[in-house]
């Protein structure tokens, strides 16, 4: 079948036929089928055939709508020149032939479809073939979150030279990735949509487009033409540019300016969230040498930490790469004592701002070096000493360990607190849910079936489809088992499962059961003892007022008594009185 070049019926003169070629060119490639201007429609197209099945999914609905609206759209408006644009294409798989004519039939398998159904509204049809969709595949894959995402789209964007019947460099490459498990997740989630849409759109021509396509005004004709056009325009993969790291990242440094002042160090870093903008550092050193009997000591040890802000642009540089800024704390011990001089030990801490560049290099960016400086405040409290005591011994020095404290005193430092050229190794942790994602990939699905159609002339091609088939088939055969044996398992599941709920909800009943039986016993278990605590009450009360009754009686007693024995005294002293008187009165008598 010879190649279908651009056809256009009616007398268009060939210089036109050419402009509008380049009119729609210039359009197609800053829009795609959903983003013209216009009402959209968008039908689904068996597996590996071209002719519109108008019983397949919702088509015969979807199109019935479509007219719908137009008619009714442009039923009240001025009239107007139309022009719609039929958009078919293949999904990206075999070779790029056998998809240039499936996209090209079904573009016009669509158009014939609505051109019979808009007759006398529509002036112009353009069927847009695009082929393989290359495009369309990279950007489902853009917008998603697979792990293997900036793989896959690295892959996507380097165009091959055009061979009509190989295989696509690129699907040569998804089939090997990942031992096929990427390749896998795309026949099952990616490549469907692609392989079995078509879409068009209605939208009104300018005067320059009808100038061009040659359409007369509609009020000095009664009858027009429908013009169509065919146009080849594959789907473009826009340039791919390198991402950030799509796994997490984290460095160990070292400062080389330490290993020049003898300071043995070691820094680790980790990025903060997803979003290449935060991380966070942490830094050690410690020289701890003494030497010359303890003479010489050059100790210190530090230890700090360092928050970043990375700038620019995150999308266009990797992971703990590029210009950053940060904030920094720091706290140590220092010991510094040289020989015949004072020593000096003490405490600091140092606070710091600080700015620097961090490059990244290497196959995998596995290398990077940090400069940077900072501008900080270093507050001190030191001791001064004498560093060991002298015994002078011929020319020879003998030293001991004691230190002889001088004074103590503190200073304050403002100024370039922090400096570092650093070397860094970074390593790459890949996440585990993402690693089980492309490890266990799901059953293969078969690809798409390339049977050889009448127009097919090459006997290659044809034993390949059919080849192709028989492959699809045997996957087709093996999934739907696989299918089965998941939903047998599945069954399984929920009837063990629903056993289980049973037997908790058993479970449940019999302890509530439990908890009111507790609880009815428990309120007899109250109301007995609160009898119980009633009748000690009374007891106690009736003993209360048997004692209050026999005090009052002993009362009585006592008062009885005390009255008697008042009742005597007075008795016997009026006794003693009336003696005292009779022997007073004999007493006179006998004085006279």
């Amino acid at each position: 079948m010879k190649k279908k070049q651009l056809i256009t019926s009616g007398c268009m003169q060939p210089v036109r036929r050419v402009l509008a070629a380049l009119l729609f060119l210039v359009a197609a490639v800053g829009a795609s089928a959903a983003e013209v201007e216009g009402d959209t429609l968008e039908v689904h197209f068996r597996l590996g055939l071209s002719n519109l099945d108008m019983s397949f999914s919702d088509n015969e609905q979807r199109i019935n709508e479509f007219v719908a609206r137009v008619k009714a759209h442009y039923a009240n408006q001025p009239k107007m020149s139309l022009k719609m644009d039929v958009y078919g294409g293949a999904s990206p798989e075999g070779p790029n032939e056998l998809n240039r004519r499936l996209g090209e039939e079904r573009g016009i398998s669509l158009k014939n479809v609505l051109a019979k159904r808009l007759e006398g509204i529509i002036d112009q049809i353009t069927v847009v073939n695009q082929g393989a969709r290359w495009g369309g595949l990279y950007s489902m894959i853009e917008k998603s979150n697979e792990p293997w995402k900036y793989e896959v789209l690295e892959v996507l964007t380097k165009t091959p030279e055009d061979d009509q019947w190989r295989m696509d460099p690129r699907e040569q490459k998804l089939r090997k990735m990942h031992k096929g498990t990427i390749w896998n997740q795309l026949l099952a989630k990616y490549l469907p949509p692609l392989r079995m849409s078509g879409s068009a759109v209605v939208a009104p021509m300018t005067e320059f487009e009808k100038q061009i396509a040659g359409i007369p005004d509609r009020d000095c004709c009664d009858t027009l033409v429908i013009r169509d056009t065919i146009i080849y325009l594959p789907e473009p993969c826009p340039v791919f540019e390198e991402p950030i790291d799509s796994s997490w990242v984290w460095a160990l440094k070292t400062n080389l300016l330490f290993w020049g002042l003898a300071a043995p160090n070691g820094q680790i870093e980790f990025p903060l969230g997803r979003s290449n903008r935060w991380s966070i550092e942490g830094e050690v050193f410690w020289p701890w040498f003494i030497w010359s009997h303890n003479a010489h000591a050059h100790q210190c040890g530090n230890i700090g930490l360092e928050l970043r802000y990375w700038l620019g642009d995150r999308k266009k540089h990797h992971t703990l790469d590029g210009w950053h800024i940060g904030l920094g704390a720091a706290a140590g011990y220092y010991d510094f004592e040289w020989k015949k001089h004072e020593g000096y030990q003490g405490e600091y801490l140092n606070i710091y701002a600080n700015i620097g560049y961090q490059h990244r290099w290497g196959k995998r960016k596995q290398w990077a070096v940090d400069g940077g400086l900072a501008i900080g405040w270093i507050p001190t409290k030191y001791r001064e000493y004498l560093g060991s005591s002298i015994f002078p011994v011929g020319h020879e020095e003998e030293y001991d360990d004691h230190l002889m404290w001088q004074k103590t005193s503190s200073k304050h430092f403002f100024g370039a607190t922090h400096a570092n050229i650093t070397l860094a190794y970074m390593f790459h942790t890949k996440d585990k849910k993402k690693t089980e994602t492309i490890t266990e990939a799901p059953a293969p699905v078969a690809p798409v079936s390339y049977a050889a159609t009448p127009s097919q002339s090459d006997e290659k091609a044809a034993k390949a489809a059919a080849k192709e088939k028989a492959k699809a088939d045997k996957a087709a055969a093996k999934r739907a088992a696989q299918e089965a044996k998941d939903a047998e398992k599945a069954e399984k599941a929920a009837a063990k499962r629903a056993a289980q709920e049973a037997k908790d909800a058993e479970k449940a009943e019999k302890a509530a059961a439990k908890a009111a039986k507790e609880a009815e016993k428990g309120k007899a278990d109250a109301d007995k003892a609160a009898e119980k605590a009633a009748k000690e009450a009374a007891k106690e009360k009736a003993a209360a007022d048997k004692a209050a009754e026999k005090a009052a009686k002993e009362k009585a007693k006592a008062a009885e008594k005390a009255a008697k024995e008042k009742a005597k005294a007075a008795e016997k002293a009026a006794k003693e009185e009336a003696k005292a008187q009779i022997a007073a009165e004999k007493a006179a008598k006998k004085a006279k």
